[in-house]
């Protein structure tokens, strides 16, 4: 009767722990993300294309109004002719850019979430991913599972975007996106982004270096988080075109 018991406890188990839809694992990601109210983090980006390399400096400011929506501030520091280039962003048809050697800031089209970020080999919407990785628009199947990680397929009906298809890997302990692979619309590879150090800053695990390898050009960029700041009290009224053309960012 013991043997029994202890079989249908396993059988119980195992149905319960493989009952997590890919949904449901997005969820869990997104949950633990909502945890940070706002944040002021520092990066350092790199782009190595053969022999050349670019860097770039910048501050990055966000602040989570609702589950489902994230505003961003981005202001370059280095190199000098990128100096006090902000970028606004309030939603994928909010974006707004101050052009420090014009003195302007000007709209700029929803489209540009496809736009290489800075000339690197990340685009917006994938600087979006390291902090929003649930979206309204993706469907998620979770195509396995093992001690250590989800693996979600990841679809979308998003026909603006690069990417058809994604293929996520989740960490259960971390509860964030450790390794995509991205697939074009014609179903071919093309970019892979590597959260290769991911350490827990207050209580937060954080990717603190995340690299992007184009797999068309050869390229590879790398983002590093220099210092961050969480739950410093942005206000909303922060996130305006107002803001960016100031020349010192304050709240």
């Amino acid at each position: 009767m013991r043997k029994v018991f202890v079989v249908l406890v396993s059988v119980l188990f195992f149905v319960v722990a493989f009952s997590m839809t890919g949904q449901d694992v997005l969820d869990m990601v997104k949950k633990n993300y909502q945890n940070v109210k706002d944040e002021i983090a520092v990066f350092t980006l790199k782009t190595v294309q053969g022999k050349e390399v670019q860097e770039k400096k910048f501050t990055i400011y966000l602040y989570k109004k609702t589950e489902d929506e994230v505003y961003a501030i981005m202001r370059f520091e280095k190199p000098e002719a990128d100096k006090d280039l902000t970028l606004l962003v309030k939603g994928a048809d909010e974006i707004y850019l101050y052009m420090p050697a014009f003195k302007t800031t000007k709209r700029i089209s929803g489209a540009a979430k496809n736009d290489k970020f800075a000339g690197s080999d990340f685009t917006y919407k994938d600087i979006e991913l390291v902090y929003k990785v649930s979206d309204k628009n993706y469907n998620a199947t979770l195509t396995k599972e093992d001690e250590k990680n989800y693996y979600l397929h990841i679809t979308h009906n998003d026909k603006e975007l690069d990417f058809k298809e994604l293929d996520m890997t989740i960490d259960k302990k971390l509860k964030i996106p450790v390794y995509i692979e991205f697939y074009n619309w014609q179903g071919e590879k093309y970019k892979i982004i590597d959260f290769s150090e991911i350490k827990n800053i207050k209580g937060y695990n954080v990717p603190t270096r995340v690299i992007a390898n184009n797999l068309s050009n050869k390229s590879k960029t790398e983002i590093i988080m220099e210092d961050v700041k969480f739950d410093v009290g942005i206000p909303e009224k922060f996130f305006s075109p107002a803001t960016i053309s100031k020349p010192v960012l304050k709240f």
